[in-house]
């Protein structure tokens, strides 16, 4: 970016930020009363599906975004997040729906993602408009079952490329828990295009004209072609529901009463940063989002959607992503200094690597990737916010992508080379590794609580142990009564050191008996590890006592992230 065109981005921003960017407010965290617990807890699905009026749609500012996140901070609200139950987990809601990291899936399962049709249907395809959008070449068709789907083109310089890393993308948003499109890898001849009678484009002028046959062979003149001279692209069906804009990463959208929660605040746009990572899904930004006013069951509300993967795992839409993406922002101050005052002689490790040469693989390695650096184009407001126990709950949900399902998403995405292929399932796999170890590690990583046996026993796991990122550890854990009225701890009753993952429950361990008629006790585990010392910090674990059956209702977990050790990056 010149900086020329920065002062008129600024200008620009300024002026679009008073009509076109909803209000960031803060608000207090939505309260159910003064009980710590309550007899429905944990809450397994958020109550953010009502009926609302219908809003208004908007176009957020791509200028005010990138001003205002990389010369301020947007965020208006800070602390843990707020839209988790009291197990630490994000309720199914229009926001996210709990797959993967709850439910076992099946490679098929998690192949198959949101898709609920086979593609576009065989036959003639109507063209129908060219989105102005975006910087992928694209345009819109209507197939022969009358659904409407945005094809994107991959670049002269990238054959495969973008269409590649989008399929593989929507598939593992998916199966982690996000809305996403249904996306398919598609081949055409340029014969199957018409154009629609009352199709309309926008040319240099602003003006509205009709597509001719000449501009549908235009746009394709210069697409890549397969052996057969058919053409390659993406085919992303069109969302359910009237479109009324896209989400930002901080705030709340103001005609949505659905929307109670500073976006900040929500566990999955926090955790996003750890796929994001994973993924090197550096445009996670408000423009590849989209909101869309749905109609379902009778109900009447807004869906959050995540789109445009086209950027991921190295790929930059039109050509391979700039090496620099997922290393640095777009206008990252500390490393323009230091090249500066190095005369260019400062070289960062990314500099050094050397990318892949086939045109079908991006710009996207495993070795110098390091999780706890990774950056987005620009900083993201949720992003910032990541804490140890948001970044445990999506290094959770990333370990239960097997290397047979990477593997057999990416043999999805139909590139013609096998061994580039090859090459970006193994890089899948690698940063998959590093980011759990990072992103488990960076808490007490004690999980899968559960109560076991008559005596009664407190069962518990070790994810670092169990994804063999540790091993040789102990536990103290302390037992001590819970008043469930008034929100307090008792003294101390019970202290067991231990190696094993199970102690225990003392009887009569129950704090008083609250109105519903339940009593609750805590077990603070703590563990003893030499290398991560921060493991000390305990987890606190919440029994509830429902008339002598017993049942895990609380799971809080330590949320500082211990700073990252000064490795010259």
């Amino acid at each position: 970016m010149s900086s020329k065109a920065l002062v008129v981005g600024v200008l620009v921003a300024l002026a679009a930020a008073v009509i076109a960017h909803p209000s960031a407010q803060s608000l207090p965290q939505p309260t159910r009363g003064a009980l710590r617990f309550y007899p429905d807890d944990p809450l397994r699905r958020d109550d953010d599906m009502r009926t609302i009026p219908a809003p208004a749609p908007h176009d957020l500012s791509k200028s005010y975004e990138f001003i205002a996140n990389t010369f301020g901070e947007t965020a208006r609200s800070f602390g843990p997040a707020l839209n988790v139950n009291t197990l630490g987990e994000v309720p199914d809601s229009s926001w996210f729906t709990n797959r993967i990291g709850q439910h076992d899936m099946s490679i098929e399962d998690v192949r198959r993602g949101p898709n609920t049709v086979d593609g576009p249907a065989g036959g003639p395809w109507q063209v129908t408009g060219r989105p102005d959008a975006g910087i992928t070449p694209k345009f819109t068709i209507k197939d022969a079952r009358g659904d409407t789907y945005l094809i994107k083109l991959d670049p002269p310089s990238n054959p495969e490329l973008p269409s590649s890393v989008e399929l593989i993308s929507t598939k593992l948003f998916h199966a982690i828990g996000y809305y996403v499109p249904e996306d398919f890898i598609v081949s055409f001849p340029i014969g199957q295009l018409s154009a629609a009678p009352d199709a309309r484009l926008t040319n240099a002028v602003g003006e509205k004209v009709p597509i001719e046959q000449s501009d549908i062979e235009r746009w394709l003149r210069r697409v890549p072609k397969q052996t057969d001279g058919s053409i390659r692209a993406l085919a992303s069906l069109y969302v359910p529901g009237k479109v009324v804009g896209q989400f930002t990463y901080n705030g709340r959208r103001p005609d949505d009463p659905n929307d109670v929660f500073p976006h900040e605040r929500r566990r999955e746009l926090r955790g996003m940063r750890v796929f994001a990572a994973w993924l090197n899904h550096d445009d996670a930004r408000s423009i590849n989002s989209i909101d869309t006013y749905v109609n379902e069951g009778g109900r009447q509300y807004i869906r959050h959607y995540m789109q445009d993967f086209g950027s991921n795992l190295g790929s930059g839409s039109t050509s391979a992503q700039q090496p620099r993406g997922g290393y640095e922002y777009l206008l990252d101050r500390g490393k323009v200094g230091k090249g500066v005052v190095g005369f260019g002689f400062y070289r960062r490790p990314w500099m050094n690597v050397k990318w892949p040469k086939d045109p079908s693989i991006g710009n996207i390695e495993a070795d110098v990737f390091d999780p706890a650096r990774w950056k987005t184009e620009y900083p993201n407001p949720s992003f910032n916010q990541l804490d140890a126990a948001d970044a445990f709950w999506a290094a959770s949900i990333v370990s239960k992508f097997t290397d047979e399902m990477i593997r057999r998403i990416v043999d999805d995405a139909q590139l013609s080379n096998r061994a580039a292929s090859n090459y970006l399932a193994d890089i899948i796999i690698k940063r998959r590794d590093k980011t759990v170890r990072w992103a488990i590690t960076r808490t007490n990583p004690l999980d899968r609580f559960e109560i076991r046996g008559t005596t009664p026993e407190l069962a518990f796991d070790n994810a670092a142990v169990r994804l063999q990122l540790a091993q040789g550890v102990h536990y103290t854990v302390r037992w001590a009564a819970f008043d469930n009225t008034s929100g307090t701890m008792q003294a101390i009753q019970s202290e067991v050191e231990t190696t094993a993952t199970r102690v225990a429950i003392p009887s009569g361990i129950w704090g008083p008996t609250d109105e519903f008629g339940l009593r609750y006790a805590v077990a603070s585990i703590s563990t003893s590890h030499p290398e991560y010392q921060h493991w000390a910090s305990p987890v606190v674990v919440t029994v509830r006592n429902r008339g002598g059956a017993l049942e895990i209702v609380g799971i809080d977990r330590p949320t500082d992230i211990p700073a990252p050790a000064n490795r010259g990056r």
